[in-house]
């Protein structure tokens, strides 16, 4: 039963190319959760067409901004009223503000991190705070493009092997990365806090 459902998300997958990646991250980024299924998608066309690595990897980036777009939208209409039910109290008004002064890199860090770091949550809160659209559109496209590239790049590189690594390893890489990106975030933000009391 799990290989013919494989078999089927292969033929399916062969089918789509490039749009294919384009409508799972368009879902994954916006009404579903499907963690990692951009990643796989483009990992696994990359290995069947290895010279088109960069279209998929675009194709990921753009569905990810695409599927954005109505959280942001949405979150912006709402503005303070999205912030007043969600976040209240001294310590949610800190980092709102924090948010507003890192936000290109509180959107491209979890964009270009694999799950379980989340991206929606940033989306929304751009939207809330009025986030440039150009800028959101700038972060995602960083973040999302470049994971995807390194993704194909890896792909077409080592083909299987690097599959194989990736569902090995994936969940363990995206736990670094992420304690990385967080640390380097609290000591720029204890950096810039020190500056400006001096």
């Amino acid at each position: 039963m799990v290989a013919e459902i494989v078999q089927a998300v292969r033929v399916w997958a062969d089918s789509a190319g490039g749009l294919g990646v384009f409508v799972v991250a368009v879902l994954d980024s916006s009404v579903m959760a499907l963690p990692n299924a951009t990643d796989a998608l483009v990992m696994y066309l990359t290995i069947q067409h290895p010279a088109w690595w960069w279209y998929y990897a675009a194709m990921g980036a753009a569905g990810v901004v695409v599927g954005s777009w109505p959280l942001y939208l949405v979150a912006r209409r709402g503005g303070q009223a999205f912030l007043g039910k969600r976040l209240s109290g001294p310590r949610a008004s800190g980092a709102v503000a924090w948010y507003k002064r890192s936000a290109f890199a509180a959107i491209a860090g979890p964009a270009f991190v694999p799950p379980p770091m989340p991206l929606k949550i940033f989306v929304l809160l751009a939207g809330a705070t009025a986030y440039a659209p150009w800028r959101l559109v700038t972060a995602l496209v960083v973040g999302r493009g470049s994971r995807h590239a390194i993704e194909a790049g890896l792909a077409a590189a080592y083909r299987d092997e690097a599959v194989r690594a990736f569902e090995q390893y994936g969940p363990a890489l995206a736990l670094g990365v992420l304690g990385a990106v967080t640390a380097l975030a609290v000591g720029f933000y204890v950096w810039h806090a020190r500056r400006t009391t001096a």
